[in-house]
């Protein structure tokens, strides 16, 4: 509506005795330059409805007297997000219920959006009455009676800040939010993972120092499944551990990984899944690094105030806490301070508020079940300011020490949102590069710093500082229905002088995708960056990894037909000991085997582009470590035309070494094979199994395309055929099979020990991401009829259903040979017609 339309509308009904006016609309708290505030505008200015009051009533305390000065008695407004935070308006109990809709984890975003909008409350009162109930106001949540920023403490020693963007990338390069950053051993820094344009990345953005290449042999390998929401610690001895984080919101991941050297290695898991945690490197009493680790939530939404320790001598413990406890919260702030003394500041508690916590945290780790003491602070901020206090305590922010002090960077704050002067504030100023013990106690400041260019929304962000200055990397946000805001690349904040100079270039060539040990193949790169080419529905949901403790939850995950990545179950020593000289050993070098011998890395089973070729299993072993494009799939010892493989017969010298957990107890009992698959650098076809399957990973790494039985008809599947010549790992599939475009892959990577459940005629094709790749695939009966009589030596072979309906279709249609052929195609398309509707009508 015009604006005078609108006032002189607001003013007819204060012309009215006992009268109410909520008026719900967009205002700029922090004004009209801020990321979501710039994005709401260009939206609604694209859509040619642009907005109009807010351009004239920018501000909470303009509405208010936009409604006084038009006659009302009072007038109260509040964004939103204020009204979230307050439990007069918005009870715990309905806060909580968000969780229990959909898992949700977009807090951020939904800060912004709520504080962007709000809701004002104007009455009119009848002649001779002074209020109603009907009111915004809250004691606990009014805006401070100071002026904005005044009595706000600033640190004189403190220089100005300049904040730089970054330089060469081009359009749609440096995107990620909430992954994780660190330095390389030769300084560059690493960005790794978090949320693409598109989807969930694994891959990582390197930053080169001064934009000088460097050769980099320590980037995050592939088979680091694609996660957000996890922590990169860089420990002092320039090695760094990789923690945890999520696919979704309701699948939290265990993995850990630690960058020793230039190369990475799998260690030991986290004792629960977690992401949004918090976690900082300490020194501990041996001199020796660890990583402490906070709070987060788990796979079922619990968020959590334990406390895990990482030592590399004994792995991952629990840390007993001395006295009072932190409270459990998620996308809260840590650091520490000096040896194993530090502070936890903020995160959102288990009531969907920003939390208004500080503590002090002070480790004792010198013996073997280590503890924590832990001391509230916050009343200490008592004497701040509303608008510097609000600013304290964040969600999502950033705890560095940078050359000028600790800073706290980003995120988001209860009530409102923080303007730009305090998006970074110190805490602990440092004087002459050096900090005390009782400096823990925080003492904030106001950092004066300017910003290059537009402004970054400091949201998903992640960050890395050295003694030259501190790299604010990624971040950005889905502003609602509007679009989404990214920050691109890396942004500076460095001291300040006549001519700033940002000093991390993003490195073309090896930076999205880059590669490092133990990937030995490019494969997983090109389709990541190709995704963005891809229609939509072509991005790979990935495969969620779960835990089962019991034979019940195997049972119960089978009955949802849907393929899950099983980990942390025991396969026995299989997975150290079958490397390839013990299988050498074991197997017998000289041993027949038969292998399919292929000259492209793709096998095609339809066009038979590989030829069977009898071998020594010592000679099929060396030549796959070399790289030679072999995959054997074991068959029977003896009669193997007729009866299936089961290791157990066929291997006796490994079988030992192999076993099924308790947990898939049904899988043992219901068993119809259990072939060995050892594969060099290839591509196995495009296939389904009738019967359902759990692949065991033992060595090396796997990469796996699904897709549902549902996407059957997009394959190019032949009648009567259980395979399809389309290579789905081709970057160009959809260019060469148009109709793959339509289906809905599902994707997983999998390592040693990791075990995937493939449901009955779940489409999958599977790609060796190192030159050997070891696995045992057991077959079982997850249906108790309908399979077809007879010989079935791989598990596939068709239902009896299906057999039978193939030769029924072959009589229909030679039925109607002797009518035209117009009037013979017209009513086999109507029985096609109706076979399609009893499909559809089976799958509803």
């Amino acid at each position: 509506m015009d604006v005078k339309a609108a006032d002189t509308l607001i003013a007819w009904a204060a012309c009215y005795d006992d009268a109410r006016f909520c008026l719900l609309e967009q205002y700029f708290p922090t004004g009209a330059e801020h990321p979501f505030a710039k994005t709401m505008i260009q939206h609604f200015e694209k859509l040619q409805t642009p907005l109009k009051s807010v351009h004239h009533y920018p501000h909470l305390e303009d509405q208010r007297n936009r409604f006084l000065n038009a006659g009302w008695d009072s007038a109260t407004a509040r964004s939103l997000w204020s009204l979230w935070d307050d439990d007069n308006f918005m009870p715990t109990e309905q806060r909580s219920a968000l969780n229990e809709v959909e898992p949700f984890d977009e807090w951020e975003e939904f800060a912004l959006f709520a504080s962007h909008y709000f809701l004002l409350v104007a009455i009119k009162n009848r002649p001779g009455e002074n209020g109603s109930s009907l009111t915004l106001t809250s004691p606990s949540t009014l805006p401070s009676a100071h002026p904005p920023h005044e009595f706000r403490e600033e640190s004189a020693n403190v220089p100005i800040l300049w904040m730089l963007p970054s330089k060469g990338l081009l359009d749609r390069e440096g995107h990620r939010r909430f992954g994780a950053v660190t330095r390389s051993y030769s300084g560059n820094l690493h960005h790794h993972g978090g949320l693409g344009n598109q989807s969930r990345l694994n891959s990582t953005d390197v930053y080169v120092l001064d934009g000088t290449p460097h050769t980099e042999h320590d980037v995050p390998p592939s088979l680091i499944v694609a996660r957000v929401c996890h922590t990169m610690t860089t420990l002092d001895d320039g090695n760094c551990l990789l923690v945890g984080g999520r696919t979704s919101p309701d699948q939290a991941l265990s993995d850990c990984w630690l960058r020793r050297g230039t190369n990475w290695e799998r260690i030991d898991d986290l004792p629960l899944p977690l992401y949004r945690h918090c976690a900082t490197v300490v020194t501990l009493c041996n001199g020796t690094c660890g990583v402490l680790v906070f709070g987060g939530k788990t796979t079922a939404g619990v968020v959590m105030n334990r406390w895990l320790i990482w030592r590399e001598s004994v792995g991952w413990t629990s840390v007993q806490v001395l006295g009072k406890e932190a409270e459990p919260s998620f996308g809260a702030a840590m650091t520490a301070t000096c040896l194993r003394k530090g502070m936890l500041i903020g995160g959102m508690t288990s009531n969907s508020k920003v939390c208004s916590g500080f503590w002090n945290w002070t480790l004792e780790d010198n013996g073997p079940h280590p503890t924590i003491s832990i001391k509230y602070r916050s009343c200490e901020f008592a004497h701040l300011p509303m608008d510097l206090l609000n600013a304290v305590f964040r969600l999502g922010a950033c705890l560095v020490w940078s050359p000028v002090g600790l800073l706290l960077i980003g995120g988001v704050s209860a009530r409102n949102v923080l303007s730009e002067d305090l998006e970074i504030i110190g805490l602990l100023p440092i004087n002459n590069n050096t900090t005390t013990i009782k400096a823990s106690i925080p003492q904030p400041f106001v950092i004066n710093y300017k910003v290059y260019g537009p402004r970054p929304l400091l949201v998903g962000h992640t960050v890395f500082a050295d003694q030259r200055a501190t790299a604010v990397a990624g971040g950005g946000a889905v502003c609602f229905s509007f679009g989404t805001y990214w920050n691109q690349g890396i942004w500076t904040l460095q001291n300040g002088g006549e001519k700033p100079k940002q000093i991390w270039y993003f490195d073309a060539e090896k930076g999205r995708g880059s590669q490092s040990e133990p990937r030995k193949v490019s494969t997983n790169e090109l389709i990541e960056v190709r995704r963005n080419s891809m229609q939509l529905n072509s991005i790979p949901t990935t495969i969620p990894r779960v835990r089962v403790s019991s034979a019940r939850d195997f049972e119960l995950m089978l009955n949802q037909s849907r393929p899950v990545v099983l980990e942390g179950l025991y396969l026995g020593a299989c997975t150290k000991d079958w490397t390839p000289a013990v299988l050498k050993t074991k197997v017998g070098a000289d041993r027949v085997v038969v292998v399919h011998q292929a000259t492209a890395q793709h096998m095609d089973f339809q066009k038979k582009n590989f030829s069977y070729i009898t071998k020594s299993f010592g000679e099929f072993i060396s030549e796959i470590s070399e790289g030679s494009k072999q995959y054997l799939r074991s068959l029977a010892s003896e009669q193997p035309t007729e009866r299936p493989a089961e290791l157990a017969i066929d291997y006796p010298e490994l079988a030992l070494d192999f076993q099924l957990p308790p947990q898939l107890k049904l899988v043992e009992e219901n068993a119809h094979s259990s072939p060995l698959r050892i594969s060099g650098p290839v591509t196995m076809w495009l296939h389904y199994d009738v019967m359902a399957n759990v692949l065991c990973q033992i060595q090396g790494a796997k990469r796996l395309i699904l897709y549902p039985p549902s996407d059957v008809v997009h394959l190019k599947i032949p009648p009567g055929a259980s395979s399809s010549s389309v290579n789905v790992f081709d970057p160009d599939a959809t260019v060469i099979s148009p109709s793959l475009g339509n289906a809905h892959p599902w994707e997983a990577i999998l390592g040693p020990g990791d075990v995937l459940f493939i449901p009955p005629l779940w489409a999958h094709s599977a790609t060796s991401m190192e030159n050997i790749s070891v696995a045992v695939n057991v077959f079982f009966r997850s249906v108790k009829t309908g399979y077809a009589g007879g010989r079935d030596v791989y598990g596939n072979r068709d239902m009896q259903a299906y057999e039978k309906g193939r030769k029924d279709i072959l009589g229909i249609a030679k039925s109607f040979d002797r009518l035209p052929p117009e009037m013979g195609k017209f009513y086999l398309l109507r029985l096609a017609a109706e076979l399609q509707e009893k499909a559809q009508e089976l799958g509803a």
